[in-house]
């Protein structure tokens, strides 16, 4: 009896974590979310993007990566540009978005900055480091995950946009 109880109790701690543990993964369908853009001039979701590749980009304004990748991806937005394609966003998870605000008003970007104070975004794709990058294909599936941020990262990433053009 308490063998089976040992068993049992081992297989529901280990599926209680397994499903703290998700992560997003290549292969896998995008989350859904929606989320109003940082300045509240507009909502986004993904069913906004059906048919698109899309970069999404979750940061906050104390990771001090993110501070160094925010501006880089805007040459991701220059790049594609010209196409209605291609959606290059980033997701802000600072709980007071005046943080946020005041860290774009900065830097020069022009790609959407959407804000989700509250981490539900996140969550939904298992984000366990911070920058944490996803390239969504035109279907909504996940291509390419990226996690951290160095000098030259946004080159892999755009190759890995490109692949899916």
């Amino acid at each position: 009896m308490l063998r089976t109880f040992q068993v049992f109790l081992f297989s529901a701690i280990c599926l209680l974590a397994a499903q703290f543990a998700y992560s997003a993964s290549v292969g896998d369908d995008a989350p859904s979310f929606r989320a109003r853009t940082l300045n509240g001039a507009e909502t986004v979701s993904n069913a906004d993007l059906e048919g698109k590749v899309v970069f999404v980009d979750f940061w906050a304004s104390w990771c001090p990566p993110c501070l160094k990748s925010l501006p880089e991806f805007e040459s991701l937005q220059t790049s594609f540009s010209g196409r209605d394609d291609v959606v290059v966003l980033a997701i802000n998870l600072d709980e007071n978005p005046q943080d946020a605000k005041d860290f774009i008003n900065k830097i020069d970007v022009t790609y959407k900055i959407l804000a989700d104070k509250d981490g539900v975004i996140p969550e939904s794709f298992g984000v366990n480091a911070m920058p944490t990058s996803y390239v969504i294909d035109k279907s909504g599936v996940i291509r390419y995950v990226h996690s951290g941020y160095k000098s030259g990262d946004v080159n892999k990433i755009k190759a890995e946009i490109e692949k899916l053009l």
